[in-house]
This record gives structure tokens, sequence and C-alpha cells, in this order.
């Protein structure tokens, strides 16, 4: 049989012309041609008749070689070649029909032989800043006839073939950019007729931290030394998502406070609440927050004046007897006197109250007051 199909591979060389004006489908016949295969392996043709008593499948590999082969009650035909030793494009002619009426087809189409690709990668950094602007993505392709590569970001964009290669070793960059923050599936993948070889990486697309601003109590009395503070996104500033900041509340509190952020913009804010609860705590403390995330960080600080403000007092004593428009003496004694207080000196005269303040008065003092002394540490504060 293999010489008889070899010697009717010769007339079908010359005859298959002859053939061109059968029709390109029917129902009662059909042909298969593979659109690719491995170059150095046997590709399979197949020809298939439902009705006949005698079914025949010729094909034309390329222009050169022909095989014919015929079954007799023998509806699903076979042929194999194994000759294609070089890597290209081939036209293939297909025929096949049998006995039966109208049960004839003939196909003319492309047979890519190719090289497998054996292996591909890309490379990216898994975390992204948010630009919108392009970031590079380099891919890497071993092997492989005529391979497209397609990258899919994994945003939702279409993915396409970007190109072709067919060297041994291709490498490839090229540039995409994220429209919105979030976790994407990136895919690449390197693919032909007879092979797809694909890799996957998660990546983190993240808003660059660059405007935050920090407020709250520049002042606290302690006790109970109770402020509050927020950190705010600053006009220049877009929504962050899934941040880390961390507070330091000044010198005395080494261990800082970290809390997870998950929205941050204009309209809403990370809040804290501290109480400053030490003596050793009065002065101004430096509070310190760095906000992050995988791509960027900012730290902002803002002082708060603490201040001790406990005061006891004890006995008051004044001049029992003065003449008139004479000096009277009056000694208030302190037992405790804080970082701060004001006093209040009403001589019984109906005249306006007198007040003496420290530094850091803990009361509202009037812009109207008739007179600020400054008070110092002392045992005593007098009013003459």
């Amino acid at each position: 049989m293999a010489h008889f199909a070899c010697h009717l591979a010769a007339l079908a060389q010359v005859s298959l012309d002859m053939y061109s004006l059968l029709p390109t489908t029917s129902t009662c016949a059909s042909v298969d041609v593979p659109s690719g295969s491995i170059r150095g392996e046997t590709v399979k043709f197949h020809g298939d008749a439902t009705d006949g008593t005698v079914n025949a499948l010729a094909v034309d590999f390329n222009d050169i070689v022909s095989i014919l082969e015929i079954g007799r009650n023998q509806r699903n035909i076979t042929i194999s070649y194994g000759g294609y030793a070089i890597a290209e494009t081939y036209n293939v002619t297909a025929i096949d029909w049998s006995d039966a009426s109208d049960c004839s087809v003939i196909s003319e189409s492309t047979l890519a032989i190719e090289n497998p690709v054996s292996d591909a990668n890309f490379s990216m950094s898994s975390s992204v800043e948010f630009t919108r602007a392009a970031v590079g993505v380099t891919v890497y392709v071993v092997g492989g006839t005529d391979a497209k590569i397609s990258l899919n970001p994994g945003d939702g964009t279409l993915s396409v073939p970007l190109c072709e290669v067919s060297a041994s070793l291709s490498v490839l960059s090229y540039n995409l950019s994220y429209q919105n923050e979030g976790s994407f599936t990136m895919i690449v993948s390197a693919y032909n007729f007879v092979s797809n070889v694909t890799k996957i990486q998660t990546i983190d697309v993240y808003e660059r931290i660059q405007d935050l601003v920090i407020s709250g109590n520049t002042t606290v009395l302690t006790p109970p030394g109770s402020g509050t503070w927020s950190i705010e996104a600053g006009p220049f500033q877009l929504a962050l998502e899934n941040i880390v900041c961390v507070w330091n509340m000044g010198t005395n509190y080494p261990v800082d406070t970290t809390n997870d952020v998950a929205l941050l913009d204009s309209s809403t804010p990370h809040q804290i609440t501290f109480s400053y609860g030490q003596q050793a705590d009065v002065g101004t403390q430096t509070i310190s927050v760095n906000c992050s995330n995988a791509v960027s960080s900012q730290t902002v600080t803002m002082d708060v004046t603490v201040v001790w403000d406990n005061v006891t007092l004890g006995e008051l004593t004044c001049t029992s007897s003065t003449l008139w428009n004479h000096l009277i003496t009056c000694q208030q004694a302190i037992v405790r006197f804080g970082t701060g207080a004001c006093f209040e000196w009403d001589m019984g005269d109906s005249e306006p109250v007198i007040y003496y303040r420290d530094t850091y008065c803990a009361d509202y003092v009037p812009a109207a007051s008739p007179t600020y002394v400054q008070v110092i540490l002392s045992e005593y504060v007098k009013c003459l």
C-alpha cells in the first residue's frame, strides 16, 4: 500500500489543479488541516465522508510532495506526514471526496511549522506608584517561532497581541499606566500555534503620599492632659487607601503607636486621642507621625505645650488695719504651684479686680484686665 500511495502521490501532484472548482464547504465531506505543528514532528491530516462506498483524501503538502489515500467502505481517512524539517509557513491543499453524489470538498490553507516557546517571564516592581504615567515592563521570551506576546494589566484593559518574535532569546520593553489604585493580576503570554507559556503576577498600585497635614491641640493641661490630633489630606493629596500611620508622642514615649488606615482623603481624616499624664511631660513635646505605603511615605510634626497646673493654696494673710490712703499688704501662701496659674485679687473696695498670671494661665484672662503681673515660682504671691 505504501508503494501504491507513493505512486499516486506523483499523479496527485500533477492533477490536483483539476479539482480547484470543488466546493470549499460540504454537508457530506470535510477535511481537517491543522493550523500549526512542531518542526520535525509528524503532522496528521484528516478527511471524512458521511456517504458513499469509496472515500479518498489527497493532500498537497508543499507544492512538491502530495499523498493520496483511498479507502473502500472507510469514510474516515488520516494521512501522516513527517517531512517538515524547516520552520516556516507552508501552503497546503487538501481534498476529500467519495463516490456519493455532491460529496466532495477542497481546503486551501496555511500550515505553520514552528519551534515551541520554551519559557517566558516578565519583570516589574510588584508595588507600583500610581502616577497615571507610564511604568516599564520587561518581557523575556526563550525560543519560539513567530511567537506573539500578549500583555494583560489586569485592570480591565483588553489584552491584545503586541508583537511577534522569532529569536532564541527575545527581550522586549513595554510601558503601561494604571488609572486607579488597587491590586491587579498581570498576565503575560508568549504563544504560537504549537505552544503557550503564561506567567502571572499580582501588582499592587498605590497613590503617592506627598501632602499630609497634621492638626490638633497645641496646648494640653495635665491632669488630665488629654488632646486630639488628626492627619488630613492636603490640597494636593489624592485619596489614600490602606496606609500605615505611626505616631510618636514625644521624648517620654519611646513606644510608637501603629495604626492601619483604610482610607484617608479630604473628608476622612485619621484621628487619635492621647493623654500626657506625667509631670516630666511638662514643656514642649514634639508629635511626629509617619504615614507610608509600599512606594512612598511622609513624616509630619507639630509641637504641643504640656502644662502641669495643679495649684494648692495655703493661708491668706493681710495687714489687719491701716490708715486711709496707706498701703495694705496681703500674702497668699502656695502649697503647690504647678507650671502655671492665674490669680485674681479682689480687695473688697469695689475697685476692679487685679489679675496676676504665670506664663501659662489655665484660666481665661480678659484683654481688658487692668494689670498683668507675671508671677514667678515662689512660696507666696503678694499684693500691695
